[in-house]
């Protein structure tokens, strides 16, 4: 359960288990939410990391890096880890040499152990040159950095949703690149995951692929970026629902007022915890048997809509959410239409998904197979919890700028 000892201890349990096989890793992605929690992991297994990292509002990566770290965890010991296990490559604007200079990529490729490529645009539906440029290339210029690396070595991260509008089991080791998708970011992410498996297939390096479902708040606090497209989704219910009790409030009404929200209640829904995701990916790397294959880093309960539902209604404190048939949506309020407009890049998942196999997960971490945290109320009532507390924050750092004279306002706004 969230917050029981057994989450607590995983600090100490990662620290003890630091002289297992050390390596040094080069990780890409390491500012969003799942290469924040795998970052951690790493460097209290007792691994070297180097991250990949540019400057973002006039941020530099040390403070990005230092900045997520202590979010997620605010006991992570930065300080002692900067310039002994955890160092930082500084990205450029170029598109070439993972935008760094010529002579510090050959020295990184050449110091490093294995890459693990976690970077990608997630945005459902963006213009396509920023999935080519972002995603596919990204894909390529990992595997030409791999290949220069001491055992050409990559672990690359896909998406469970590569599977497409597939239905039934869908296997680790399959993968339709001429499928048909849910939006341009699924196939994009299936022709760089099929990118990286002809470079293993042609010898040019050696991979594994980790294919995560929809990745929620941690198991232990909650804690996820604002940049979720699950924070995106509560947030935005939270706000309807602020404005739904203002009406109410201000025609001084008591009245039932049910809000719904078009999706099959019986469909199921994989999440998995971020943290869940950071540990297989964290176990997946020091097992040999584990290059060559395929992992699906998926919950092996998913949670039907009807029990999301519920956890939401309870979460929230709003009885009146109510999941609807397709049928429906043309007979929806304005405000319901509104919402439904403005969060319809997640509409096509609250239908039916496929079942995703696990065959080579289980058969690689046998015994040490991690067991996801089930999604719980409890669970999703902090995350529920940890978004509000995120955007009260964020208003009031707002408004606190807002109230500084000018002279002295900061030139940039330095929140993600």
């Amino acid at each position: 359960m969230p917050g029981s000892p057994r989450n607590q201890l995983k600090r100490e349990e990662l620290m003890v288990n630091s002289k297992e096989r050390k390596m040094h890793i080069f990780l890409t992605g390491a500012t969003g939410f799942l290469g924040t929690v795998l970052l951690r992991d790493l460097l209290l297994k007792g691994h070297t990391v180097t991250v990949l990292a540019r400057p973002k509002h006039g941020v530099s990566p040390l403070a990005r890096i230092k900045e997520r770290l202590s979010d997620s965890d605010a006991n992570f010991p930065f300080d002692k880890m900067i310039g002994h296990t955890l160092y930082i490559a500084e990205q450029g604007s170029g598109k070439e040499y993972f935008g760094l200079d010529k002579k510090d990529y050959f020295k990184y490729a050449g110091m490093v152990d294995m890459i693990i490529h976690n970077a990608a645009c997630t945005q459902l539906e963006a213009d396509w040159s920023i999935y080519e440029d972002v995603n596919i290339r990204g894909a390529r210029s990992a595997i030409d950095f791999a290949a220069l690396t001491r055992n050409k070595l990559l672990a690359y991260t896909s998406s469970a949703y590569v599977a497409g509008t597939q239905s039934g089991r869908v296997y680790e080791d399959k993968l339709i690149v001429e499928g048909t998708f849910r939006n341009r970011y699924e196939k994009s992410k299936a022709i760089s995951e099929n990118e990286v498996r002809q470079a293993a297939a042609g010898g040019l390096i050696k991979s594994m692929i980790f294919r995560p479902s929809i990745i929620i708040g941690s198991s232990s606090n909650g804690w996820m970026c604002q940049e979720h497209h699950f924070f995106d989704f509560i947030f935005r219910l939270s706000l309807i629902h602020k404005i739904i009790l203002k009406q109410l409030n201000s025609f001084k009404l008591k009245v039932d007022y049910q809000f719904r929200i078009p999706g099959d209640e019986q469909a199921t829904k994989n999440f998995v915890p971020v943290d869940y995701v950071a540990n297989s990916i964290a176990l997946l790397i020091e097992k040999n048997q584990a290059w060559g294959k395929t992992f699906h880093l998926t919950h092996p309960k998913p949670l039907k809509l009807k029990v999301l539902e519920s956890y939401v209604q309870k979460a929230l404190g709003w009885l009146e959410i109510t999941l609807c048939s397709k049928r429906e949506i043309q007979d929806l309020s304005p405000l319901e239409k509104k919402f439904f407009n403005s969060t319809k890049i997640y509409e096509k998942y609250f239908w039916e998904e496929p079942l995703f196999d696990q065959s080579n997960l289980k058969s690689v971490l046998g015994n040490d197979l991690p067991v996801p945290e089930p999604i719980s109320q409890e669970l999703v009532s902090q995350i529920v919890e940890f978004i509000k507390a995120k955007h009260i924050r964020r208003k009031a750092l707002k408004m606190s700028r807002s109230r500084q004279p000018v002279a002295i306002q900061p030139t940039e706004d330095l929140s993600y």
